[in-house]
């Protein structure tokens, strides 16, 4: 029963740190947040692709981290997009 709420709530407050992460406003550090979550995308997928090669499932807490990277990299793409005008230079 414990883990059944474990997993009802941890993706809840993964969601709610996610809302509460300030974006920056400098192109520069945006576009660096950027490549740090696309590595993290990366490196998550591995680790997954991994424990199915290997016949096993990946842990709630494997999946849950992976969407919720998921979540944070397209949140600071959008804002890269939009501020930045996608070329690392501030927008008007």
């Amino acid at each position: 029963m414990r883990q059944l709420i474990f997993l009802f709530l941890f993706p809840l407050s993964l969601a709610t740190m996610a809302e509460e992460r300030e974006i920056p406003k400098d192109c520069e550090i945006l576009e660096g947040w950027v490549t740090v979550w696309i590595d993290q995308i990366r490196q998550t997928r591995e680790e997954i692709i991994y424990l199915k090669i290997d016949g096993k499932e990946p842990s709630s807490e494997l999946n849950a981290k992976y969407e919720y990277i998921k979540y944070e990299s397209e949140r600071f793409s959008n804002a890269f997009e939009k501020r930045c005008d996608n070329q690392g230079f501030q927008g008007e």
